[in-house]
């Protein structure tokens, strides 16, 4: 009897355990930024995404021939729709680069120190992933290119 009784309090204090451990807060934007601060990241990614639009919009058939020509690699195309620019469109992208260096600026000066701190734990941990990524990438591709020799070898 003294058994199950032990034997039921240990798991309910597993239970209670993994209970708790699911109760804590996923280190998501969310999570560091205030309610505010995402409206205006918010905003930041809407002023983006009109603009675009709008230099989109003003975009001639032979620039948007150039976009699409898909025997230039992506820097071909860049440099040869830049020598095709007007002087608005070149107004227009600058007008647009200075609003959207204006609002993070806005936005970075709402950061305290706390959130710089997770911001650069944030990104030390997404850079160890993508490095471990690599690494178990190339792992793998070696032992399939082992695999493939034996086979070879036996085959």
């Amino acid at each position: 009897m003294k058994i199950i009784k032990i034997t039921t309090l240990i798991v309910a204090i597993l239970i209670g355990q993994v209970a708790l451990a699911q109760d804590e807060a996923p280190k998501g934007k969310q999570k560091i930024y205030t309610p505010e601060q995402l409206e205006m990241l918010k905003a930041q990614k809407e002023a983006v995404k009109k603009n675009r639009e709008e230099f989109k919009a003003s975009l001639s058939d032979e620039q948007r021939a150039i976009l699409e020509n898909k025997d230039l690699n992506r820097k071909e195309r860049q440099e040869a729709l830049r020598a095709t620019f007007t002087d608005a469109q070149k107004d227009l992208l600058a007008s647009n680069k200075s609003e959207i260096k204006a609002l993070k600026d806005q936005f970075r000066a709402t950061i305290t120190d706390e959130q710089k701190q997770a911001l650069k734990q944030r990104r030390k941990r997404m850079k160890n992933r993508v490095r471990n990524m690599k690494e178990k990438k190339e792992q793998f591709n070696e032992r399939r290119e082992n695999w493939k020799e034996r086979k070879k070898k036996n085959g």
